[in-house]
C-alpha cells in the first residue's frame, strides 16, 4: 500500500500494510536535523509520514519582525515554537459581527500550500485539509474570554456568527475538494481540558453542538473523513461527536486520562483513533527506547486496524529529534 492507501485504510477501520501517522505540526526544530528540510511538504516525504496536515493561507500584514495581523484581524507573535502566540482578536463586541467581514474563501492564494502538497505527492501521501468545526474560530476572532461569556450572555449574536463561520468552513471545504479531490479534513477546536469541557456539556449540547453537527455532515456530504481533534477528557462530549458522524478521534489524549486500551475497548468499532504517544513525556524527556516502548503499548492496545499513531498534540519545540526518529522507525516495523 501506499502511504495515503495506508491512512485511508485506518479511517475504513481496516488493517493497514502499516500502521499510518502524521501530526497537526513538526517543528523545523525537529525536522531539520532529522531531514535537512524546515519545510514540512518536504520534510513529510523525506522522513516517509503518510500525510500532511495543510490550513488555508491568509496574508499577514507585518508590524515588525515578530508581529503581524492577518486577514481575520487577529494579532499573533511568533515564538520559538510552531504555532504563534494570540496578541489581539478582531472583533471586541459581540454585537457587531454583522459587520465584521470574513475573507474570501476563494481568494487566488487561499490554497496555494494545499495545491502544492497535492501536486508533490501526485496521491502517493495524504493530503489533509486543516479546518475548523465552530468554537476556535470564534475563540480567534472574539478572544477566549469574550467567546465564552458570549454564548451565554448574547446567544443571539454568538449563534449568528457561528453559522457564519460554520458556512465558511464548509464554502472552503467544498472549493477543496472540488478544486484538488481532498478526501481528509481534520478539524482543530479544542473545548476540553484535561479535567473536561471548557463550558458544561449542557451549553455546549444547546449552543455549540448543532453548529458542530451542521459542519461534520457538512465536510461528510462532500464525500471526506473528519478526524476530530480535541486535547483534554473528552468523554462527555464524544457521543455528540459520533452521533454528528465524525470518522476519527485526535488525540487520545493520556494527559486528559484517556487510555488507549479502554478507548478501543468502547470506540474502536465506531471510529478510527488517532494517538497517543504523549508529546509532554518521553517524547520530550525520554530515551528512543522508551518512545519505541510506548508505541509497541500504543499499536498493541490500539491497533492493528482503525488506529493512526500520532504524537497527543504536536512534535513541538522540546520533542528531542532523536526520540522522534525512535517513533517513527518504530512504526515502521509495523508493517504486517
Amino acid at each position: 500500500m501506499l502511504p495515503k492507501e495506508n491512512l485511508l485504510a485506518a479511517l475504513r477501520l481496516e488493517v493497514p500494510e502499516r500502521i499510518p501517522t502524521f501530526e497537526w505540526f513538526i517543528d523545523a526544530a525537529v525536522t531539520v536535523p532529522l531531514c535537512g528540510s524546515a519545510d514540512p511538504i518536504d520534510a513529510a516525504e523525506r522522513l516517509d509520514i503518510d500525510a500532511v496536515n495543510i490550513r488555508a493561507d491568509y496574508a499577514k500584514k507585518w508590524k515588525d519582525d515578530k508581529t503581524f495581523i492577518d486577514e481575520w484581524g487577529s494579532e499573533k507573535r511568533l515564538t520559538d515554537d510552531v504555532l504563534p502566540a494570540a496578541m489581539g482578536h478582531p472583533l471586541a463586541d459581540l454585537a457587531a459581527q454583522k459587520n465584521y467581514g470574513f475573507p474570501k474563501p476563494d481568494a487566488p492564494e487561499r490554497f496555494k500550500t494545499l495545491e502544492r502538497a497535492v501536486k508533490q505527492y501526485n496521491g502517493k501521501r495524504g493530503v489533509v485539509l486543516n479546518l475548523r468545526d465552530g468554537f476556535s474560530d470564534m475563540r480567534d476572532i472574539l478572544g477566549y474570554e469574550n467567546a465564552l461569556m458570549g454564548m451565554v450572555l448574547d446567544k443571539p449574536n454568538f449563534t449568528a456568527l457561528l453559522n457564519r463561520v460554520v458556512d465558511y468552513n464548509l464554502t472552503l471545504a467544498e472549493l477543496a475538494v472540488k478544486r484538488f479531490g481532498i478526501e481528509v479534513i481534520a478539524t482543530t477546536d479544542d473545548v476540553c481540558n484535561a479535567k473536561g469541557t471548557l463550558m458544561s456539556p449542557k451549553t455546549y449540547r444547546e449552543i455549540l453542538y448543532p453548529a458542530f453537527k451542521r459542519v461534520i455532515e457538512g465536510y461528510r456530504s462532500l464525500g471526506c473523513f473528519v478526524i476530530k481533534h480535541c486535547d483534554g477528557n473528552v468523554l462527555p462530549l464524544l457521543d455528540l461527536w459520533l452521533e454528528a458522524g465524525i470518522s476519527c478521534l485526535n488525540p487520545v489524549d493520556p494527559g486528559g486520562g484517556l487510555d488507549m486500551g479502554v478507548m478501543k475497548q468502547h470506540y474502536g468499532s465506531k471510529i478510527c483513533l488517532m494517538g497517543n504517544i504523549d508529546c509532554t513525556g518521553n517524547l520530550c524527556s525520554g530515551t528512543p527506547e522508551q518512545v519505541a516502548e510506548e508505541v509497541r503499548v500504543c499499536i498493541a492496545k490500539g491497533g492493528p486496524g482503525g488506529l493512526i499513531v500520532s504524537s497527543s498534540n504536536t512534535i513541538h519545540h522540546g520533542v528531542k529529534p532523536e526520540n522522534y526518529k525512535a517513533m517513527l522507525n518504530e512504526l515502521r516495523r509495523s508493517i504486517r
